[in-house]
């Protein structure tokens, strides 16, 4: 079995180009996740990236992009996820490519549900590939990961603001680092609410390319001018009710009156962007803060401005 790598120890090997062409990255904290995908472009300079979500995506197609040997197709980084939905031919075929010297283009397997010997496919799998545990760390090495992270993002903390946000969404990084990111969106001298008046679709095409800076200024602007926030989750409701019927080639019976044509005509480009299993937990968690707004006296504007943050960065894929 190759050694589980901590993704710190998994960094500094990118850093000293210490590369492999596989990994699989095992746990579900969607930060970490995107952090070391993120880090891996920077170094490898990359610039053809390939996101498959199988159950979604054909696996045909993924595998058509992965064995394609063209003299003219340059290196690529294929990130797959549902690993675990392939079909027993397609996993046998994949442990196969994995077992071949000399691999051209850098895959990345992601799991959220940390798995090492659970079955067959995993137990092989694992000893063909470089693992790295992308699990929330636990609590006493939160802190150190935040620290690390907040240089990374060139944000400024001190020690007391730090412990506040972990005591407050500590139950994961994603949860710390997505709601100190919209709070340092909102404070930056360069982020101001604008009183220019934004349209409900504005909202939706920026969610729909998943743009967290620019949906959250238009929410924003939307809650000063006296946008009801009911209003507001109904067509973010239905906007991607829309774009799962589009990716489930379903066709409504009656018209969709909070899609515009704008939206409407840019649906295929925003479905690329979101698997079927994302798009329905955006739907339940719309859903949810619809209730809570209309029935418990909480600050809904924190709890929208957090599922948008959730929505631009997969946080419910």
């Amino acid at each position: 079995m190759s050694q589980i790598q901590s993704l710190g120890q998994a960094v500094k090997n990118l850093h000293k180009e210490h590369l492999s062409k596989s990994y699989f990255l095992n746990g579900d904290d969607i930060f970490l996740q995107d952090f070391f995908i993120n880090k891996l472009k920077k170094i490898t300079k990359i610039s053809a990236i390939h996101l498959f979500y199988i159950g979604y995506d054909k696996q045909e197609d993924f595998f058509s992009e992965l064995t394609n040997l063209s003299l003219f197709d340059k290196e690529k980084i294929i990130i797959v996820k549902n690993i675990s939905r392939l079909s027993i031919n397609a996993k046998n075929d994949l442990l196969n490519y994995l077992s071949k010297k000399d691999l051209k283009h850098f895959l990345v397997l992601v799991k959220n549900k940390y798995e090492i010997r659970n079955n067959k496919f995993f137990s092989s799998l694992i000893s063909k590939i470089n693992i790295i545990d992308t699990r929330t760390p636990f609590e006493n090495k939160i802190k150190d990961w935040i620290i690390f992270l907040l240089k990374n993002e060139n944000i400024k903390l001190n020690d007391s603001e730090i412990k506040s946000y972990i005591n407050a969404y500590g139950n994961n990084i994603s949860n710390i680092m997505n709601y100190i990111k919209i709070d340092s969106y909102r404070s930056n001298s360069n982020f101001k609410i604008s009183n220019k008046k934004y349209h409900l679709w504005n909202l939706q095409d920026s969610l729909g390319n998943k743009k967290i800076k620019e949906a959250i200024k238009i929410y924003d602007s939307l809650v000063l001018n006296g946008t009801s926030i009911n209003f507001i989750l109904l067509y973010l409701f239905r906007l991607y009710e829309s774009i799962y019927n589009y990716s489930i080639n379903l066709i409504p019976i009656t018209k969709n009156f909070a899609v515009n044509k704008i939206i409407q005509s840019n649906i295929n480009l925003y479905s690329k962007k979101y698997s079927l299993i994302e798009i329905e937990n955006i739907i339940l968690n719309i859903s949810k803060n619809d209730f809570l707004s209309k029935n418990y006296s909480l600050n809904i504007n924190n709890m929208n401005r957090y599922l948008i943050s959730n929505i631009c960065t997969g946080f419910y894929e």
